[in-house]
């Protein structure tokens, strides 16, 4: 999913968007998208191969999403997400905002 430069408004590679729609199984480090502490409806999973350094691509990160009514603690390391994947450019006030989003089914370590 990040072995690209995502260059703003570019067609996303074939390798990517065959996925879209489809369940796949991601590995990477889980963050917060916002500070603080307990359970989360909502974690980005970060490729591990960036080393969870600094600002991650957005090619590096995908917007996971738990089932409606459920919520996950952030775990230490590397984990597996699996789910329903959506590859394209989602923009808010006109700023792409993520590229890779994600409907979580489980997560393993």
């Amino acid at each position: 999913l990040s072995d690209f430069d995502y260059v703003e408004g570019m067609t996303l590679p074939e390798h990517v968007t065959r996925l879209d729609g489809k369940k796949i199984t991601v590995a990477g480090f889980m963050r917060r998208e916002w500070e603080g502490t307990g359970p989360v409806e909502f974690f980005m999973l970060v490729n591990d191969a960036c080393g969870c350094d600094g600002m991650p691509f957005l090619n590096e990160v995908v917007f996971c999403a738990m089932p409606e009514g459920q919520t996950t603690e952030i775990k230490p390391g590397i984990i597996s997400v699996t789910g329903t994947f959506y590859a394209g450019e989602i923009k808010e006030d006109g700023y792409v905002v993520s590229l890779y989003t994600m409907d979580v089914d489980s997560i393993g370590d």
